[in-house]
């Protein structure tokens, strides 16, 4: 792929592995300088003021913009002397990328006990819950077209699908959603977990095709998804006892371990390389349901 053809969050995220790879060492100096030739005009090329970026990819703007100044940067040539001088202003900022990283995991040890709680209630309250697991994404010969602002406006309209509980939604107990970025292809991508009242819902593979499906709709055509729930793979996961999607019971303690597993892939601190490096302003990257509601048969009510 040729790097003009970088859509905006490809960039960035090559923008952001250069970086951490350099400061890493783990890149010799003839490749910094090979990408950087090809990633700076592309960045520049994307920059928005008004998006947030991770602190590697601000370390990419900061340190070359002290280099080469108002130049433009098309007509920026990253030499031997150019690209020493990168290095060299780049490891002021690796203290504030390690921050970035050590905060990215802390909030996700924070996310993984809220998650673990509100599916432990859930499941605690139903007999059984149809777990649903899919990762909505983009198909790889479109994403070219897909701006993190688009992929903020398709998951907006999604998450609202989703609370309106109508459709492949009906009946629809719990949901938890994380939005993630591949650290080498870039791709933007969400992990979905939705939670059904198992005495109304009961075929999880039709119900994750339904759901892919208004996924691809809602992105016009842009987007894909995985299931987990297909035969095959479902008895691959059952042969190795570790089986949590699909019908789970409340009192099959097993079903039970393996779906909070399944529940809290969506928040694993080690997953440093997978967060979003630029976020459209607000943009959430997790969330989920709310168990206590007035809605919600079987509780105490709410005091208000």
């Amino acid at each position: 792929m040729s790097y003009l053809q970088l859509n905006q969050p490809l960039v960035v995220a090559k923008v952001h592995s250069l970086v951490t790879d350099t400061l890493a060492n783990t890149i010799c100096f003839n490749e910094i300088m090979k990408k950087l030739n090809g990633l700076y005009y592309p960045f520049m090329n994307h920059f928005n003021i008004e998006l947030f970026y991770s602190k590697p990819a601000l370390a990419f703007l900061n340190s070359t913009q002290a280099i080469v100044g108002d130049i433009y940067p098309e007509n920026v040539i990253w030499d031997h002397d150019k690209t020493q001088r990168f290095i060299n202003i780049l490891s002021c900022y690796k203290n504030d990328i390690e921050n970035e990283r050590q905060a990215f995991i802390y909030q996700e040890a924070q996310n993984k006990r809220e998650l673990q709680h509100y599916v432990s209630s859930l499941i605690n309250h139903y007999s059984r819950l149809l777990f649903i697991r899919i990762d909505l994404k983009y198909a790889k010969e479109t994403s070219h077209h897909v701006t993190i602002e688009t992929f903020n406006d398709h998951m907006s309209k999604f998450r609202e699908l989703i609370g309106n509980k109508k459709t492949c939604f009906e009946y629809l107990q719990g949901n938890a959603w994380a939005l993630e970025q591949g650290d080498i292809k870039g791709g933007l991508h969400c992990h979905l977990l939705l939670m059904y009242d198992g005495s109304q819902r009961q075929s999880d593979w039709y119900l994750a095709k339904e759901v892919g499906e208004k996924w691809k709709t809602i992105t016009g055509g842009l987007g894909e998804y995985y299931s987990y729930h297909d035969k095959e793979t479902k008895q691959c996961y059952e042969r190795n006892g570790k089986l949590g999607i699909g019908m789970i019971h409340q009192n099959n303690p097993a079903e039970v371990e393996n779906a909070l597993c399944t529940a809290l892939y969506l928040t694993k601190p080690e997953k440093t390389e997978q967060y979003l490096k630029l976020k459209v302003p607000g943009m959430r990257t997790f969330g989920h349901g709310q168990f206590r509601t007035s809605k919600r048969r079987g509780l105490p009510p709410i005091s208000k």
